[in-house]
């Protein structure tokens, strides 16, 4: 069999060794998750269906073609299948909620969590410095929260993307909101320092607080894949820009 590289973006080419390496190395497929959660598959897919878990953060799509020349005619059949991966992160979140499954479905519960996920993720802004950089226009340097703006991000951002597995690629920890709060806020305190990544020069006080801002980053932000690392904010906030701040990116 032969490798190709192949790029479907606009950043480097990559191969299925490296995707491989990636995705091993935080992310388990469906039957990964299955057995280290202890949940059969219908238990997992109904969890995953009614938001009580998050989804896959990557899949990786096959499409084959079987051909064969039978009795003078060609016959082809074509095959497309779809293997998921989570971040592993997900078996803590499991096993986190499958006491409760005991007493209270899954499609009740899962409006508990939600509820639960958004209270989390709004003291995470507090307790990661929103105040200090006004996140987002709804957070006030005093630190009060502008609830129709609040409400908004969450429904229109943060909820969507852990349905999706989104916050398993660039979150540490992602199974605590409060870790996706730091995130975010981090994201956010690097786009007002940096003006989203367009100031060239910075003063020494400038340079220090830049720096000490991809510090906090790196912390919460883990690497994003062969593929798509080009268009993340560690490409566009951090490393184009940590030689102007003396920084050296992981």
């Amino acid at each position: 069999m032969i490798e190709v590289e192949q790029d479907m973006t606009e950043g480097r080419a990559w191969t299925r060794t490296e995707l491989d390496a990636y995705l091993n190395d935080r992310y388990v497929t469906f039957d990964g998750l299955a057995d280290g959660t202890g949940l059969d598959g219908e238990t997992l897919e109904r969890l995953i269906e009614t938001g009580c878990m998050p989804g896959p953060s990557y899949e990786l799509r096959h499409r084959d073609e079987l051909y064969a020349y039978i009795n003078g005619d060609v016959n082809t059949i074509s095959i497309r299948t779809i293997e998921r991966y989570f971040a592993k992160d997900v078996i803590a979140w499991a096993k986190l909620i499958e006491p409760r499954l005991r007493d209270t479905p899954p499609e009740d519960l899962a409006l508990v969590l939600k509820s639960e996920l958004r209270a989390t993720f709004r003291e995470g802004l507090a307790a990661h410095g929103a105040a200090q950089i006004g996140y987002e226009g709804f957070v006030a340097p005093d630190g009060k929260i502008d609830d129709d703006g609040f409400s908004a991000h969450f429904e229109d951002y943060i909820w969507p993307n852990w349905r999706e597995g989104t916050w398993g690629i660039c979150v540490y920890g992602s199974e605590h909101m409060q870790n996706v709060a730091r995130k975010t806020v981090a994201v956010n305190r690097l786009k007002l320092l940096t003006e989203d990544g367009a100031k060239d020069e910075y003063s020494s006080d400038q340079a220090r607080n830049v720096h000490a801002a991809m510090v906090e980053y790196d912390a919460i932000v883990p690497p994003f894949s062969p593929h798509d690392r080009h268009d993340s904010s560690r490409a566009r906030l951090v490393e184009a820009l940590s030689g102007k701040v003396g920084y050296d990116p992981r």
